[in-house]
């Protein structure tokens, strides 16, 4: 079966070692500087589009798309407004589109598969497998790559309401990335621990982060939550401090491997695992069981993976005065809209551009509330 890229090697080009095809790579637990390999060899699995030919020549438009976008933000460290709309969709492909994703949203149906059985073998309705006991090992879910990228759309639509800045490592400081490179936290809503997960696209506080270069990084943020910078500035000048924050995100949200341009990096990136790497959980980790109403049982909740910031960092800061409240929506109405396009989607499943869609929505959605006022 064919190896399938899960992070395109477009993006992986932006880390190589002096305009080479080659990247460094180190493996996290345990570690092991691995060195200097192709990077057409990177990021890769059998099969792991499952021969859904749809899906990898969706993946391959979007890339020859992205591509030139990326390397001009790259080379011209700023971005217009229509290069701003393939940074989001770049941000919300690779979220989706990564191994260790689609390991995570295996991981409640999985469970649910593994009880139905379970129980359907002690009921007497089903054999015991062949070799004995009941494993997780032993079920597998079809289809999870092509689900999650259904959720590209609402997670670029999503960050409409995000501002954008670009984070510029000072000289001699440099962004590295990993096997799953995209960071996701709300630092507006780390302080609360709850059963709840806050690192949804639409919620308030809600950032996300993609190196995208050596020394550039991307970083979405909420405006009505956060201060980054000068309003009229989309470039950030970042200490060694932060830079060094960022790569610690990387350490907790990496699958196996991190992936840089510098062989000098090596030391700092053993470092870097050695601090950080007991901040590492398991996919496994973000499924969660909450008592029931009953006695004896227990609800099924898969919490949203996310990093947690290892100290502060000096270049994002929360405003004084925040007039959201943590864990509700950041437009509301916005993603209603999102929901309703869906919708749309689903009962009309024709060829039609997105705008067209929404302009049909709100169209009608204006013609229903002046109906309702007669």
């Amino acid at each position: 079966m064919a190896k399938d890229h899960f992070v395109p090697q477009h993006y992986l080009r932006q880390f190589r070692v002096n305009g080479s095809e080659f990247i460094l790579v180190a493996n996290i637990s345990p570690y092991r500087f691995i060195g200097a390999k192709a990077i057409s060899g990177q990021c890769q699995e059998d099969g792991f589009e499952e021969g859904n030919k749809a899906l990898g020549k969706l993946l391959w438009t979007s890339e020859n798309d992205l591509a030139p976008v990326l390397l001009r933000v790259s080379q011209k460290k700023d971005f217009t407004e229509p290069e701003l709309l393939g940074l989001r969709w770049l941000v919300a492909t690779l979220h989706l589109r990564t191994k260790k994703a689609a390991e995570a949203y295996e991981v409640f149906p999985k469970r649910i598969f593994l009880e139905v059985i379970r129980n359907a073998i002690d009921s007497g309705r089903l054999s015991p497998p062949p070799e004995g006991e009941l494993k997780e090992e032993l079920v597998d879910c079809k289809g999870v790559t092509g689900f999650l990228l259904r959720n590209v759309i609402s997670c670029a639509l999503e960050m409409q309401t995000l501002a954008c800045k670009l984070l510029n490592a000072q000289p001699g400081t440099f962004f590295i990335t990993s096997d799953n490179p995209v960071l996701i936290l709300n630092q507006f809503c780390d302080r609360v621990e709850t059963h709840r997960g806050f690192a949804g696209f639409g919620r308030s506080g809600f950032q996300a982060i993609l190196p995208i270069s050596s020394q550039l990084c991307l970083f979405f943020y909420d405006p009505q939550v956060y201060k980054v910078g000068s309003r009229r500035r989309r470039l950030i000048e970042v200490s060694k401090t932060d830079v060094e924050i960022i790569n610690a995100l990387q350490v907790q949200s990496a699958d196996k491997r991190l992936l840089f341009h510098e062989p000098k990096l090596e030391k700092e990136v053993e470092r870097l695992i050695s601090y950080n790497g007991t901040l590492r959980s398991p996919v496994g980790d973000f499924l969660r069981t909450i008592p029931g109403k009953n006695q004896g049982d227990e609800l099924l909740y898969f919490r949203a993976p996310s990093v947690k910031l290892p100290k502060i960092w000096d270049f994002c800061r929360l405003r004084r005065h925040i007039k959201c409240v943590i864990g509700e929506r950041r437009d509301p109405a916005w993603s209603a809209l999102i929901e309703d396009l869906y919708k749309d989607f689903e009962q009309n499943p024709v060829p039609q551009d997105i705008h067209s869609r929404l302009a049909k929505i709100i169209a009608d959605q204006n013609s229903l509330k002046n109906i309702r006022r007669f």
